[in-house]
């Protein structure tokens, strides 16, 4: 890595992302840690503990805020760049120029073992790696990544600046946005679960013949699976992320830029809004509709209709105030049980 702090800032401050540059114009080596910098080193800072670490490791440029600026009065030698938001400069800073950077594999655009059908479109900057299946009527945007194993069936449509980890599926009619992220292991398109019972319980499935479409820079963990609708479309907007282990069911349509984390289970033709986020193993029942703005918290069970924006927790889930009262609560039951059983005795006895 070359480059040099006022790079750094000519990029990004005309954004409002940089917004002051204080101290020499030093070269950078790498983007760093802070616990673990040194000379030459990008640190970012966005706690006050930080700074004697800084002080004692002497890193070469501090990403940080307005408000923590004066504790590096003293290190003449240290160059500022001061952010409005040190969280996202980290992370587009780091995109920029410490991020993975695919070409290392060393792959030619489509290698001789993968499998592409004929009738599939990729452009000149598109790259399939090793043993991927590309299918028929195939459509891979520029600078899309296929990596090894993973498989794109007849008729999905894959748009630009998009990878797609290893031994991945998009399922056929299948839609992935740009500037997307299909984790390894993640199935795009697998069968709906739909069947259809007889008077002795035998169980008929109902063909899933819909379609799963995901939205611009959408990412999606490993090991996800993402269920086709029965007729139309299982919908994920534009900027949500999901973590691994995912499950998200037929029919179910999730609004933009939301945050679910790992294990986060939604069942058919449940309904989620924007900007909506869940802690680990939260679930939503089937048909149910979350509004805009809700966080799930504590392995939260969603069984009915969320309509005001707000943390939830709990099964069935209540807002979060109330979840933590009540949770308090339960804690003293074998408590106030003892204390009851008592106020009863003594009330039995005084009556006799």
């Amino acid at each position: 890595m070359k480059i040099t702090a006022a790079e750094i800032f000519s990029a990004f401050a005309p954004q409002g992302l940089l917004t002051e540059m204080t101290g020499p114009d030093q070269a950078i080596h790498r983007i760093a840690p802070v616990e673990d910098c040194g000379p030459g080193d990008l640190v970012f800072v966005d706690k006050p503990q930080f700074a004697a670490i800084v002080a004692q490791r002497r890193p070469a440029v501090v990403v940080t805020s307005f408000k923590l600026k004066p504790l590096f009065a003293n290190s003449a030698d240290l160059t500022l760049l001061l952010s409005p938001n040190v969280n996202l400069g980290q992370a587009l800073i780091k995109q920029r120029y410490a991020g993975r950077q695919f070409d290392a594999a060393g792959w030619p655009q489509v290698h001789p073992s993968a499998v592409v059908h004929e009738t599939a479109v990729l452009t000149a900057t598109t790259v399939v790696e090793p043993r991927a299946v590309v299918g028929r009527n195939v459509q891979l945007g520029e600078r899309t990544r296929i990596m090894a194993g993973a498989v794109i069936e007849h008729d999905a449509q894959v748009g630009s600046d998009t990878v797609v980890h290893p031994n991945a599926v998009i399922g056929y009619d299948c839609v992935v946005g740009s500037e997307a992220v299909v984790g390894a292991g993640a199935v795009i398109g697998s069968e709906g679960y739909g069947f259809a019972q007889d008077k002795q319980g035998k169980s008929y499935p109902i063909p899933q013949t819909g379609n799963v479409v995901l939205g611009d820079r959408v990412r999606v963990g490993a090991n996800c699976c993402i269920d086709r609708a029965a007729y139309r479309t299982t919908r994920i907007g534009a900027g949500t992320k999901l973590d691994n282990l995912c499950h998200i069911a037929h029919n179910v349509e999730i609004g933009e830029d939301c945050l679910l984390t790992s294990m986060f289970c939604v069942a058919g033709s449940a309904t989620i809004g924007n900007r909506v986020m869940s802690s680990g193993q939260s679930g939503v029942s089937d048909h149910v509709k979350i509004c805009d703005d809700v966080v799930l918290l504590h392995r939260a069970g969603v069984v009915a209709d969320i309509e005001q924006p707000g943390a939830y927790a709990g099964l069935p889930v209540q807002p979060f105030k109330e979840y933590i009262r009540n949770t308090a609560v339960f804690r003293m039951l074998a408590d106030l049980r003892q204390r009851l059983m008592s106020l009863e005795s003594r009330n039995t006895s005084q009556i006799k």
